[in-house]
């Protein structure tokens, strides 16, 4: 008998069929490129064209495709960036992985391929304001919804605990220079910013700018990054992935690094096939690859995009055959702000708030 993860992947690969533009938007861990692998090969499709929003990901379909004995016969690759090269292009399936990931211009350079070719659009997070966006700009509607606590219901993916860890930002070492010269704590600049916030949102006017400057100093909080150091030292005999917001906070934690700066490659490669405990990246291991397991998950950093936290999250709710009671154990540190607050409670709307500890 098959097992529910085929069970549900047959249901999303007739779903798609019925409708040959649109999305499956199942959890991390459902068998995407599986899915993707049969609607290929029971379509007969020879012609194909994958867009990626990273070309680390490019990788994990290959290696799909060896362990599924799939031989494809014409397939191309582009990220979402250069999906503008191929607006003339014509073939049998059109796959935009991660779709969710792609901005606004790069979803319109995509219009003109999908209008001539069959288009599967593939997701694990995609937000309701995400789905309009894409159903606004393409004409691509969700054909297949697998969500993540359906996955945990189910066994694909592990139960979970998310611990978050409120600290004050740090008002110790000066290391902001302000616009008189003075300078100041980043908890002094970070209130700063917020009071200019403050006054821009009662004469309604924009504070985009305003968001970007507290962002930086929450990326890069020392604070933070002495909390992550100390979780660290306390887990240290566990096999641990830790997120950051910045490649200077990954590299500066005293452990292996991975980013997109990363001269030495193999290091994730090595990570994720189960060799040294501790990783710190910033968004390079988030989707698309396969990571052994690992026992805890520390996120320095959360945006307040929902999609990229539970991106993040679910790296650590794989299924582990030899600890089927596993419970993922995330922390996550969140500075004592209501601006990082507000944007949290935003990341976290994918998962239950009863699994969130110390949640406020």
């Amino acid at each position: 008998m098959s097992n529910i993860r085929e069970i549900r992947q047959k249901e999303a690969e007739k779903a798609w069929n019925e409708n040959k533009k649109s999305i499956i938007n199942s959890c991390p861990r459902f068998g995407k490129i599986l899915t993707s692998i049969n609607i290929i090969k029971n379509n007969n499709y020879n012609k194909v064209l994958i867009s990626i929003p990273r070309l680390d990901i490019k990788e994990s379909w290959e290696n799909d495709f060896i362990k599924w004995g799939f031989k494809p016969k014409n397939i191309e690759y582009t990220t979402h960036k250069s999906g503008k090269k191929f607006k003339d292009w014509k073939g049998d399936i059109f796959i935009i992985d991660e779709i969710q990931e792609a901005s606004e211009n790069e979803l319109k350079e995509f219009k003109n391929i999908i209008l001539n070719n069959n288009t599967l659009g593939l997701s694990g997070t995609i937000t309701r304001k995400t789905e309009f966006k894409i159903l606004d700009i393409l004409n691509l509607s969700i054909s297949y919804k697998y969500s993540i606590e359906q996955g945990v219901e189910e066994k694909i993916l592990v139960d979970y605990k998310i611990n978050i860890h409120t600290v004050n930002l740090d008002n110790k070492e000066l290391i902001y220079k302000t616009n008189s010269g003075k300078i100041v704590s980043e908890n002094t600049r970070f209130g700063q910013y917020i009071f200019i916030r403050n006054k821009l949102i009662k004469e309604k006017k924009p504070v985009y700018f305003l968001d970007l400057k507290c962002i930086q100093i929450l990326q890069s909080s020392l604070a933070k990054k002495e909390y992550t150091k100390k979780l660290l030292n306390q887990y240290k005999n566990e096999r641990i992935l830790v997120f950051c917001g910045t490649t200077e906070i990954a590299d500066n934690l005293g452990i292996a690094s991975y980013h997109s700066k990363t001269k030495e490659k193999n290091i994730l490669k090595d990570f994720s096939e189960g060799i040294g405990k501790t990783l710190a990246t910033v968004k390079m291991a988030q989707s698309g690859i396969t990571i052994k397991p690992i026992n805890k998950g520390i996120i320095n950093y959360t945006s307040g995009n929902s999609e990229d936290t539970a991106q993040k999250i679910c790296r650590f709710l794989g299924m582990e055959y030899d600890n089927l009671e596993k419970i993922a154990d995330i922390h996550i540190i969140c500075s004592n702000t209501d601006f990082e607050k507000e944007r949290l409670k935003t990341g976290l709307q994918f998962f239950d708030p009863t699994k969130i500890i110390n949640y406020k």
